[in-house]
């Protein structure tokens, strides 16, 4: 009876079925105060059972507008990888960009926040039973009397992990801050390099990656939707960002 119930219990087959949705324009922008080739990632996205999740776009023209109205146009080194010439975004300052692709236009307007620099790292150990974690700690002295709002990436061996972590100053405005960047993607153990990038980002920016967060780290039972971002107009899914970049390693003990 028992094996007889284990083959019954075997047939049951769920059958999930997904709805194939409409590919959608993905646009990744990003100028940072470093003096490099500025990038802007343009694919699209694709159905869950698609093999290739984001194909890249080939046939866009980008272009960056700088304060002053001057345009400069991207070339694209990889498929859906556009470039700027080098150069660094400069602080308060606001930035342009127009992307053309198949008869439509997509624009994208962000100014650069003022820096707030990285004061120190540590490594934060603490014991439960015989478990020992590891966590990463970054300091920074906020600035006073200015809303501010972060973005951290943390990257174990050229790996970056997949939880997202946001900041603002809501509640330690112009406090020395110590955020611990807690994680369980990748156990950190010795001999690992730790790589911290922090970014000083705008509001706008803090808002889609706040609510990225509360999705893909679990804090919702909703339904996921694409989080707000800010384009003008058509809105592609992604982002485009004027921030602030350092980076800062740490080699676990």
């Amino acid at each position: 009876m028992l094996f007889s119930l284990i083959w019954v219990a075997c047939k049951n087959v769920i059958d999930l079925n997904l709805r194939s949705t409409e590919p959608q324009l993905v646009i990744e922008g990003n100028i940072t105060d470093e003096t490099v080739p500025q990038r802007i990632i343009i694919t699209r996205s694709a159905s869950l059972d698609s093999p290739n999740r984001y194909a890249p776009v080939t046939n866009a023209a980008v272009k960056l507008i700088n304060a002053k109205g001057q345009e400069f146009s991207l070339i694209q080194r990889t498929p859906g990888a556009y470039y700027s010439t080098s150069f660094a975004g400069r602080y308060n300052q606001t930035y342009q960009l127009r992307v053309q692709v198949d008869g439509k236009t997509y624009l994208a307007a962000a100014t650069m926040p003022p820096k707030v620099p990285i004061d120190s790292i540590a490594l934060s150990v603490q014991t439960f039973g015989t478990t020992a974690e590891k966590t990463i700690i970054i300091f920074y002295q906020d600035t006073p009397n200015l809303a501010n709002y972060y973005r951290f990436i943390l990257s174990v061996n050229g790996t970056q992990v997949k939880r997202i972590f946001t900041r603002d100053d809501q509640f330690n405005d112009g406090h020395l801050v110590q955020a611990y960047l807690y994680q369980d993607d990748i156990k950190l153990k010795s001999g690992d390099r730790v790589d911290i990038e922090m970014q000083c980002i705008e509001q706008d920016i803090y808002t889609y990656w706040y609510t990225f967060s509360l999705q893909s780290n679990g804090f919702t039972t909703a339904t996921p939707t694409n989080p707000p971002n800010n384009f003008i107009g058509s809105k592609p899914l992604g982002y485009f960002s004027v921030h602030t970049t350092e980076h800062r390693n740490i080699i676990i003990p």
